[in-house]
């Protein structure tokens, strides 16, 4: 049953019925699954509405994942343009992956698979999990050290074996990818596998069957660039079927502390920032596909921290919508550069990450969007802990006076959510645990 899907090299020709490598061991160049797309839409659940568009597998999988909605801009865009948001978050984890899990997990079953692993920096390990749960098959999730609490959570929740690592997201990647050629298991691992792509590329047939081709762009976070490569297949497929003239532009946008492909296309130099959760990928297999796509059909944006908690504010204030960091860089993006007729990519709900809003790990003294100034001081202090003001001035990177900065540890520290202590006769500052 391994060998039911047949894959095909799109440069070489080459044919391929084991395994489910995106990227050509022997070219380099981007394998896809061969199957005859029809534009048919099924009375079937999740994803598998569109089982005429996606390769054909024996048992199918899913959790009602996909269908979600795409939400007309309200107050938080000016101007006379039109913007609508895509709701990710509605997914059945909360976030666009449950896309991807849906049809992997699916393939792993029809397959015969004992065990899935995959290396994940989060999303795309909880997705996998529950998929994976419902379909009872085991399944190990390497994890670099810096994953978020609450995604180890939800994936232990549905009781996968989660292994924390003391190394980068890369490095796992490469170890689960020998690891499962070598012990026969099932990767799952989103930008090794072909049919993550397939998932996800559905998002795209959700935007045309509501806008059609009224959409001059899709605004959306780059981080590995399998998220761009996936909607960009996805509306290929419907200029080839005839049911649209063109690929929507595809703006991906960055956060400054990596900014991977800006840096390639633009000489964009990384600001010194924290990469943020979720985007802090060094050089991803598909790198040179999702070069190629940006370069014809899209192009980058690269936003600052800041950028990004301001955009997250106003989609929670003024859209009711609560996106993860890593996620409301899309909305920043499209606020830095907006285009009018455009889509914006909302991938992942907020409680997925919530620290990037909110330090305090005590409930009474949590408070969510405390201000972008007093985030920041909070998040400095996360990395630095023990720093003076002046030290906080200096190394905050906004343009604040010394006194205002004082002012803002004052406010923290008679919220619960700063201490400081007299050491060696300076005030030194410390999140309080």
């Amino acid at each position: 049953m391994r060998g039911s899907l047949i894959a095909r090299c799109t440069r070489c020709g080459r044919a391929y019925s084991e395994g489910r490598d995106i990227i050509c061991p022997y070219c380099g160049g981007l394998i896809k699954p061969v199957y005859q797309p029809r534009w048919s839409i099924s009375g079937e659940e999740g994803v598998w509405r569109y089982s005429s568009l996606l390769p054909e597998v024996r048992i199918k999988v899913t959790l009602g994942e996909g269908s979600t909605p795409l939400i007309k801009a309200g107050s938080s865009v000016r101007g006379d343009v039109n913007v609508w948001f895509k709701d990710e978050t509605r997914n059945p984890t909360g976030s666009f992956r449950d896309r991807a899990a849906a049809i992997m997990v699916s393939d792993a079953v029809s397959g015969k698979f004992k065990r899935i692993i995959l290396a994940s920096d989060g999303n795309t390990g909880a997705s996998v999990a529950a998929y994976a749960a419902r379909a009872g098959i085991p399944v190990t999730i390497y994890l670099p050290k810096w994953v978020e609490d609450e995604k180890i959570i939800l994936m232990k929740s549905f009781g996968a074996r989660v292994l924390v690592e003391d190394k980068t997201l890369d490095e796992l990647l490469d170890y689960v990818h020998d690891r499962a050629r070598r012990e026969g298991f099932y990767n799952a691992s989103s930008t090794f596998n072909y049919l993550a792509l397939q998932g996800l590329k559905t998002i795209a047939f959700e935007i045309y069957e509501r806008l059609g081709s009224n959409v001059n762009a899709v605004y959306l976070p780059l981080g590995s660039g399998l998220t761009l490569l996936s909607l960009y297949e996805g509306f290929r497929e419907l200029v080839e079927l005839g049911l649209t003239s063109r690929v929507p532009k595809l703006i991906g946008v960055e956060a400054c502390g990596r900014p991977l492909y800006s840096s390639s296309l633009h000489d964009v130099p990384p600001c010194g920032e924290e990469p943020l959760p979720g985007l802090r990928y060094l050089k991803p297999v598909i790198y040179e596909h999702v070069l190629g796509v940006l370069e014809k059909f899209g192009e980058t944006v690269v936003v600052s921290r800041r950028q990004v908690l301001e955009a997250a504010e106003k989609l929670s204030r003024s859209e009711g919508l609560f996106a993860e960091a890593s996620s409301a860089v899309s909305f920043a993006g499209f606020l830095e550069s907006p285009e009018d007729k455009s889509v914006v990519l909302i991938t992942s709900h907020g409680l997925k990450s919530p620290e990037a809003y909110s330090k305090a790990r005590r409930l009474r003294f949590t408070e969510v969007f405390p201000g972008v100034t007093k985030r920041l001081i909070l998040d400095l202090l996360s990395r630095h802990p023990g720093l003076t003001g002046y030290e906080v001035w200096r190394m905050l990177g906004v343009n604040i006076s010394p006194q205002a900065v004082y002012q803002h540890l004052k406010e923290l520290e008679a919220r619960g959510l700063l201490r400081s202590a007299d050491e060696e006769g300076r005030r030194k500052y410390y999140l309080v645990k």
